[in-house]
């Protein structure tokens, strides 16, 4: 169905049951206020009667007939015209009710409508009840316009009543009609809100209305062809990483095999010389500075071995990361000049990572470690690995460094954007952002990453 088909349709439901409603209230005012016409049509007639029966009847009587009367003229049942009963010594036997408006409503609408207010006539003469004893009585009946004005006030109150009513009726069947119209845009922002957090799994079901079914279609389209995308960039990333860990893993080589055996050769050579020139000392003091110097300039190529590739080679399933990484804190400490103090606390219990993990865990806390060393200026640093209750796991690095100049600098810089690059290839989620306050001199920085279901097995 479409959207503007079934606003159509509950407007015009509900606008239907309104008119009934209203029909159903007009036609209940129309039955009171014949019913009140009988009434005051009857009230006369009694009128009359009592005054015939005053004229006419038992002396005995008269006084019960002028109780009637004015027990009539009291009740306000007498509609249109009021009774002024008075004796031959013009006593007021029966008093003309007030005329004038009681309640404020009734004021304030003689206030605003004075054409309402119609001007009392009375008659060419008084009516003369002479009876037979003698007694003589003087009724005068004069126009009342209040009951009219107080049924006219009736009215238009009942008519604003009836339009209030219609109105705020109208008003919530909009809003209900529209509540139930926009219901699926629910789902919808739920799903746009999953998309944004990069999760394509999600699909909208069918949806009520054309329009929008044709918007959750369209969403789930381009879901499908995002997750495809996003797992083809996926699959891309991990493709780069493992050329880069293979093109480590020759330069490694290379340089185990090529400079190794150089270096080896020089070392003997050197050797030899400061063997031959014992009996010259100022050649000896040159032949061991040499010795020195390739000393330095071995254990720097096994430094850098080891920084591009753990273990020398390639990385085996099942590897021992603890050990890993406590060897890659420990060269940290080991390095001449540390200015900060470097922990680890490993909580993995005895599983040991998959390979490809195992080696994304383990350059990201050498990049973490680097960037804290080169750039932080920090006095501590704390790497820790746990294992979440779903099985999960999550890595995290502090310092107390100067932290990131803002949210930015996390995405500009090569170290922290290649961090992220390798979290996201192995399907993990990473967040960075400053160890204290804002406001704190030195805010530091902590990174956390959490990689979903890994591959593990027991060491």
């Amino acid at each position: 169905m479409r959207m503007s088909r079934y606003l159509i349709t509950r407007l015009v439901a509900v606008s239907a049951a309104i008119l009934f409603a209203g029909l159903a209230l007009a036609l209940w005012r129309a039955q009171y206020d014949v019913q009140r016409e009988e009434r005051g049509a009857l009230e006369i007639v009694r009128l009359f009667e009592h005054l015939y029966a005053i004229e006419n009847g038992p002396a005995v009587d008269v006084d019960a007939h002028v109780e009637a009367l004015r027990r009539i003229n009291d009740d306000g049942r007498l509609r249109h015209i009021q009774l002024d009963l008075r004796d031959a010594a013009g006593t007021l036997r029966v008093a003309p009710r007030d005329t004038e408006p009681s309640g404020w409503l009734e004021r304030a609408f003689a206030a605003i409508a004075p054409g309402m207010r119609s001007v009392r006539v009375d008659p060419p003469g008084p009516w003369t009840l002479q009876r037979d004893d003698d007694a003589r009585f003087v009724a005068t009946l004069s126009l009342d316009p209040s009951s009219e004005q107080r049924e006219a006030l009736d009215n238009l109150v009942g008519m604003l009543l009836v339009l209030l009513g219609y109105g705020a009726a109208l008003l919530l069947a909009v809003y209900w009609a529209l509540r139930r119209t926009l219901a699926p845009l629910q789902p919808i922002q739920q799903a746009i809100g999953r998309y944004e957090r990069d999760d394509f799994g999600h699909r909208l079901p069918p949806l009520p209305f054309a329009e929008m079914d044709r918007i959750g279609g369209a969403l789930n389209h381009l879901a499908a062809t995002l997750s495809g995308a996003q797992e083809t960039r996926r699959a891309l990333s991990l493709k780069l990483v493992s050329s880069q860990e293979e093109e480590r893993a020759r330069i490694a080589r290379e340089l185990h095999d090529e400079l190794g055996q150089t270096l080896t050769a020089m070392r003997a050579d050197v050797a030899w010389l400061s063997h031959r020139t014992r009996a010259d000392a100022a050649l000896g003091d040159v032949v061991t500075g040499l010795a020195g110097h390739c000393e330095a300039f071995h254990l720097q190529v096994r430094d850098m071995l080891r920084r591009l590739r753990p273990q020398g080679g390639a990385m085996p399933e099942g590897v021992p990361l603890k050990k890993l990484l406590a060897d890659l804190v420990q060269s940290w400490h080991d390095r001449p000049g540390r200015r900060a103090e470097y922990s680890l606390r490993y909580a993995l219990d005895d599983r040991a990572v998959s390979g490809d993990l195992a080696l994304a865990l383990y350059r990201l806390t050498q990049e973490a470690l680097t960037n804290a060393a080169r750039h932080a200026d920090a006095s501590r640093v704390a790497v820790r690995l746990d294992a979440a209750a779903d099985g999960a796991i999550e890595w995290c690095v502090e310092d107390d460094g100067i932290g990131l100049d803002s949210a930015e600098a996390a995405h500009r810089g090569h170290g922290l954007a290649g961090m992220r690059e390798r979290v996201w290839a192995h399907g993990g989620e990473i967040e960075m952002g400053p160890l204290a306050s804002s406001r704190a001199e030195r805010a530091g920085l902590r990174i956390r990453a959490r990689f979903r279901a890994p591959e593990t097995a027991h060491a």
